[in-house]
């Protein structure tokens, strides 16, 4: 099946750091399945934007079409990606995340993926699955035989977002209205989504891992920047946002001071990440790209994913790093929420910081291991064909 789709991640950051979130996994996985057309419509950017975050001269291939500010690159055989690089380099800066907003439902960029399809022959022959809250004007501008909505997360809890909560409340409610399905990675959005905005039908597929780089290479070296930290090593693997449980964090970290508190990941909320003890045991080393990340993650001796519980702080998140650490075999500690009650089996969880250091201080994994098959990103994508047809 032919298929378009729009991340909510630039093409161009997602080589520059590796194909680690749910729409990059999307995209490669679904690249993987079939033989037939996949194009990727790129999140709108400026060459100001590309130079300041090191993305100049990332996406290779060759240029099939071109005009003005657009390009359709042929990136592999039967895979195309779509950019627009504009020119409104102040209208990005004044406006925020509300510029991508209008450059999504921007005439002519809107004109130029139709042309694309149009030459790719597939302009009537194509399904969509959006997985950006910023692009509904785009989905309701496009004519293909199916139209899905990834609501992943649920941004309208996102700090970060909080003076554009009307356009996505906006957005959502016009997924609603336009799409022929939503699919959605946690059974809290499943319970939120559907009271407040009720699409048409919402499907659970959670996140997944992605099994080549995680559990089959059994070979891992260990990091330079890892070799000298004391051992045990308690790792988290992942983006430091307001999902954080700092106060459980930092109360842990006290009461085990034996132990190396590792963390490696972006880090997107700066409040939050300066919040944490900077403790003789703490140790943060920065973002990894994917490709060398599981070597990290590999050489922690417990993960850890110490997130809030309370609803009010919630987003709907469903942690990939938690399935990228089962698929290594490691024990698990977490708390009760965002996902991590539904893998009870396979995972401990903790309340409180005794508890957290409690677990900490035995390293015995006695927890049931994750069928890799059910929970790999290729089985995820393979679950969406089957909606699709």
């Amino acid at each position: 099946m032919n298929i378009l789709i729009v991340p909510f991640h630039d093409w161009r950051k997602i080589l520059l750091e590796g194909f680690r979130t749910r729409d990059a996994h999307f995209i490669e996985h679904l690249n993987e399945n079939s033989a037939d057309v996949k194009v990727v419509i790129n999140r709108p950017t400026t060459l100001v934007e590309i130079l300041l975050k090191r993305k100049p001269n990332l996406i290779k291939g060759k240029v099939v079409y071109s005009k003005a500010n657009f390009k359709l690159y042929e990136v592999s055989k039967n895979f195309y990606v779509i950019d627009f690089v504009s020119n409104d380099i102040f209208g990005q800066v004044l406006n925020g995340y509300k510029w991508f907003i209008s450059q999504y439902e921007n005439p002519k960029y809107i004109n130029f993926i139709k042309e694309s399809l149009n030459k790719l022959g597939i302009n009537e022959d194509y399904f969509l699955l959006n997985q950006n809250i910023f692009a509904s004007k785009l989905s309701k501008s496009l004519n293909p035989k199916k139209s899905v909505f990834d609501a992943w997360d649920n941004f309208a809890k996102f700090n970060v977002y909080s003076k554009i909560k009307e356009e996505i409340f906006s957005a959502y409610k016009e997924y609603a209205k336009i799409c022929d399905f939503w699919i959605t990675n946690s059974n809290d959005n499943i319970r939120d989504f559907s009271k407040v905005y009720q699409p048409k039908e919402l499907v659970l597929i959670k996140n997944g891992v992605d099994v080549s780089r995680f559990a089959l290479d059994k070979q891992s070296e260990i990091p330079d920047d890892m070799k000298n930290i004391p051992r045990p090593i308690v790792g988290f693997g992942g983006k430091i946002t307001h999902l954080l449980d700092v106060d459980l964090l930092n109360e842990t970290m006290k009461q085990t001071k034996n132990t190396s508190f590792v963390f490696v990941g972006q880090v997107l909320d700066k409040q939050v990440f300066n919040s944490i003890l900077k403790l003789d045991n703490f140790y943060y080393l920065g973002d990894k790209h994917y490709e060398v990340y599981p070597n990290y993650v590999k050489n922690f001796d417990i993960c850890i994913v110490p997130y809030v519980v309370d609803e009010d702080k919630k987003s709907g998140a469903n942690s990939i790093k938690v399935y990228e650490y089962l698929a290594t075999t490691k024990k698990v500690i977490g708390t009760d929420s965002n996902g991590l009650e539904e893998l009870k089996e396979h995972l401990y969880i903790i309340h409180n910081a005794e508890e957290f250091s409690a677990e900490i201080a035995n390293h015995e994994n006695a927890k049931e291991l994750i069928d890799l098959n059910t929970h790999s990103w290729s089985t995820k994508v393979e679950n969406l064909i089957k909606l699709l047809n």
